[in-house]
């Protein structure tokens, strides 16, 4: 290796993780947007269960698919 090209990768790794670490972010804050609908979107269905049985069933495969746990 040549001394010029050696010092071009302390600068690509620190790209490489700066590059990762928003990817990260960015799927984890997407992914707490998607929680947030399902989220409400139970609870609009839970809301509507006495007037519909058959939503009872989605409901409850919504909570269980997403991890929700029913609030009191």
């Amino acid at each position: 290796m040549s001394p010029g090209r050696s010092q071009h990768y302390p600068g690509t790794l620190l790209l490489l993780v700066l590059l990762e670490n928003a990817a990260r972010r960015t799927e984890e804050a997407a992914q707490e947007k998607l929680n947030v609908i399902a989220e409400a979107l139970a609870e609009l269905m839970h809301s509507q269960t006495r007037t519909d049985p058959a939503l009872q069933e989605a409901t409850q495969k919504l909570r269980d698919a997403i991890g929700l746990e029913v609030r009191h």
